[in-house]
């Protein structure tokens, strides 16, 4: 059987677009209280046949408790799903970005980014069977920092934020990773630890431009619209990018389509509207791209809290459920960002929309 080679795009910038008109929203709202141990939610990704979402939590804000994903149902209680299992070196997990399969298996980035730099983090696989997890391996290894993971077709998708290719550690890039899922299945692959070197399966990267927060992260979140086209954020300077693919799966375009903003970390895709929510952690906010006007607006924008009301509280990733977008607040507090401080207080936040 051919491999394929996957083409490289370096990303280019293509448009600027300025923020349309803000809709209005009425209120954002407390979707669930999360206990001690769930001090850091992250991820969220829907389980579509318990009716469910899943939230992964790394547990970065205190490292006594070990990285878990969680369960929730539509009024916010909350459950353990699965106590992900630690790395053989660092003995730590912090479960990020996750999605299902379409072989039914749970699929999650292992992020040790924050323990050891040297390419230890991986994404992970939970085996399902009858409905419930029975056992978690390696799939993909040696990414730097393991952020998103997004499944198109049979093909998984993993950011990484940090790539680190300047020896003095001040020039940020990201990249892009898709695995195919026949190759997954024959052992786990490993990428290039030179990160200076092309990997096969790196189809796209990106330099970061300093900004004043001096943060150099690369790509974030990630998700798909309803043509196939991928769409990707940078944490460290906001820019949105697009991604295009021709008939053979082969990137034809990775383009900037929008500087409007200076920070993205998570983003989901809403097939009922034909948008995509932004969360931005620097500024506390949502905010909303329209695919077809080519337009950002801000949904919500709230001042420093600690969340207890349901606020904002350094939003991570939304996810649309039903017509509620549910909001992780990491409360991970980085420098230049509105959230000054990690509080005792862990929640996650739903903004309910119109029909």
């Amino acid at each position: 059987m051919k491999r394929q080679i996957l083409l490289l795009a370096v990303c280019t910038v293509f448009a600027v677009n300025a923020c349309a008109q803000t809709p209005k929203v009425e209120s954002v709202k407390l979707f669930s209280l999360l206990p001690e141990y769930c001090n850091t939610p992250d991820a969220l990704a829907f389980w579509k046949e318990k009716n469910l979402i899943l939230l992964s939590v790394p547990n970065f804000n205190d490292t006594r408790y070990p990285g878990i994903i969680m369960t929730l149902d539509e009024q916010g209680n909350y459950s353990l799903f699965y106590p992900t299992p630690v790395h053989p070196e660092t003995g730590k997990s912090a479960p990020m970005g996750l999605e299902f399969g379409p072989d039914g298996n749970l699929y999650y980035a292992d992020n040790q980014y924050f323990f050891d730099k040297d390419s230890k983090s991986r994404v992970m696989r939970i085996n399902m069977k009858n409905g419930a997890p029975v056992s978690c391996e390696p799939v993909i290894e040696n990414l730097k920092l393991a952020n998103a993971v997004r499944w198109s077709g049979n093909y998984l998708y993993v950011s990484d934020t940090f790539l680190d290719l300047d020896e003095t550690g001040k020039t940020g890039w990201g990249a892009i990773y898709r695995v195919s899922l026949a190759e997954m299945k024959q052992g786990c692959v490993k990428l290039q630890t030179n990160k200076s070197v092309e990997d096969k399966y790196m189809i796209a990267k990106e330099k970061v431009t300093p900004n004043y927060r001096q943060d150099n992260a690369g790509f974030d979140g990630m998700c798909f619209d309803s043509e196939g086209n991928l769409y990707t954020g940078n944490f460290g300077d906001g820019k949105f990018y697009k991604i295009t693919f021709d008939k053979n799966n082969q990137v034809t375009s990775c383009k900037v389509i929008s500087t409007a903003l200076t920070c993205i970390d998570g983003i989901c895709y809403d097939p009922r509207r034909d948008v995509i929510y932004i969360t931005d952690s620097e500024k506390n906010a949502v905010h909303c791209w329209n695919i077809k006007s080519q337009k950002m607006s801000t949904l919500w924008e709230n001042d420093d809290t600690d969340g207890a009301d349901g606020l904002l509280d350094q939003p991570c990733e939304p996810l649309v459920w039903n017509d509620k977008i549910i909001i992780s607040n990491f409360d991970h507090p980085f420098p230049g960002l509105k959230n000054k401080a990690y509080d005792k207080i862990h929640t996650l936040s739903v903004i309910h929309l119109t029909k």
